[in-house]
């Protein structure tokens, strides 16, 4: 480029930012692949941490899951009123996996006790557990890979591509006691004896059908695996999401745990595994031959939960709404409405708990009574998140218009909230109703079955 050519484009890219009132800084590339400097008492920790790496072609690394996504992840491991801290980066100049610089500070000063190599290039998930029920922390740190082959066991093929490794910290540095491959994993207190116990899914595409495993592991006081089941599960594509709630039966206590999944490209799935917490046996309440549909299949990806603030998780499956249509502003036609049926597990079947319009984008439900199937039906706008309930006459077509449900932000509903009155207000929305025929419903009605989730 002439100099000419270089003023002149200097000259535009200057006359840009002036226009846009934007001030630009350059970053170097050192500068792009480092997180923010820390501030306060936390800056001598990176400083720290730099001292001990002493490396150009350092890259910092954060969990992709859960609570800790941090690449500096700080907290109290072994409770003496001093905290640790993991610092997670790679250095391409070394190798290609993600390392872990473990720090302890000792009321003054951050000293580092350990560096480690993890077990892949990215790191999923970091959490602290006591497992051992020594009233310390462990560390749980599962890595996960872009290259399947570097991610799975010598002879099979997970999906998720995740491995987890289970430290101990002795105030010197830290211990592995467990590795363990896996796709998705859960943590909490099955049995209520203090110490919190892994629940381990895989899936494995080696074979001919998918086969998913559950696994429960519990650890003795000196980190050493005192129980280990495994079980097969409803064969899945893939593990979304775990959940778990405690129920007393016959004076025993269980805990369920939730597994949902994908279980075709179609449809997804729960299956669940039952904890006798004294007896420490499993039973699967809902197992099925993989030849069978389960009755929890469904083709919307809703999770189970415990929908209705009650302490039981429910779990949810579709059911047709007659007449019912959504209307999309991408789609020609109308399409179909399905009410979302929640139930859950009672002696080895699924009990009915309540059915609903179900607006997961919009945070709300509308609890759908059974009588009104066939009667009353809805049509959904979602150009204009308008829900609004119809009778049906004799031919199945709509009839009376009985009220509606809108959603609005604060300026919207300051702007354009004509008609509607004021059902519920939350921090992000403000819900409106319209009642076109109070013989039939009240505005009460519609206040007890409109319900915020949480």
């Amino acid at each position: 480029m002439s100099k000419r050519g270089f003023a002149f484009f200097a000259m535009i890219i200057a006359v840009c930012i002036l226009l846009s009132g934007c001030n630009m800084t350059l970053l170097s590339t050192e500068e792009l692949i480092r997180p923010p400097k820390l501030s306060g008492e936390n800056s001598f920790l990176q400083e720290a941490f730099e001292r001990t790496v002493k490396s150009d072609t350092v890259q910092m690394k954060s969990p992709i899951k859960g609570d800790n996504r941090s690449s500096y992840v700080i907290t109290d491991i072994d409770y003496d009123g001093n905290d640790e801290a993991l610092v997670f980066y790679s250095d391409y100049s070394v190798d290609e996996f993600a390392h872990v610089a473990v720090f302890k500070n000792d009321g003054k000063l951050w000293k580092n006790v350990s560096i480690l190599t993890g077990a892949a290039e990215e790191i999923y998930s970091v959490s602290f557990n006591d497992v051992n029920g020594d009233g310390k922390k462990e560390i749980l740190i599962s890595w996960t890979s872009l290259n399947p082959e570097s991610a799975s066991n010598e002879t099979l093929t997970l999906v998720g591509n995740r491995i987890l490794t289970l430290y101990t910290f002795n105030g010197a540095g830290m211990t592995l006691q467990k590795t363990e491959h896996f796709t998705e994993m859960y943590v909490s207190d099955f049995n209520g004896d203090g110490s919190e116990d892994i629940f381990l899914s895989t899936v494995n595409i080696s074979y001919d059908s998918n086969r998913t495993i559950g696994r429960i592991i519990q650890f003795d006081e000196n980190s050493f695996v005192k129980y280990d089941e495994s079980f097969s599960l409803i064969g899945m594509l893939d593990v979304l999401s775990i959940v778990s709630d405690s129920v007393v039966k016959e004076g025993k206590k269980y805990t369920r745990i939730y597994v949902d999944g994908i279980l075709s490209d179609a449809a997804f799935v729960t299956d669940v595994v039952e904890f006798d917490c004294k007896d420490e046996t499993v039973n699967l309440p809902i197992h099925i031959n993989n030849s069978e549909t389960p009755p929890t299949a469904r083709t919307n990806k809703i999770y189970s939960c415990d929908i209705n603030s009650d302490g039981i998780i429910e779990i949810p499956t579709l059911q047709e709404l007659p007449y019912g249509r959504r209307i999309n502003p991408d789609a020609e036609e109308p399409t179909q409405i399905y009410l979302v049926v929640w139930s859950n597990i009672s002696d080895d079947d699924l009990e009915f708990v309540f059915k609903c319009i179900y607006n997961k984008a919009q945070n709300y439900y509308f609890i759908f009574d059974e009588e009104w199937i066939g009667q009353i039906t809805v049509v959904y706008n979602s150009n204009n998140d308008l829900l609004a309930f119809y009778e049906v006459d004799e031919d199945g077509e709509l009839g009376d218009k009985l009220f509606s449900i809108k959603t609005f932000s604060s300026a919207a509903w300051n702007e354009n909230s004509y008609g509607f009155e004021r059902l519920l207000a939350t921090d992000a929305y403000i819900y409106g109703y319209t009642l076109d025929n109070s013989d039939r419903i009240s505005k009460q009605d519609i206040q007890n079955s409109f319900v915020v989730m949480s």
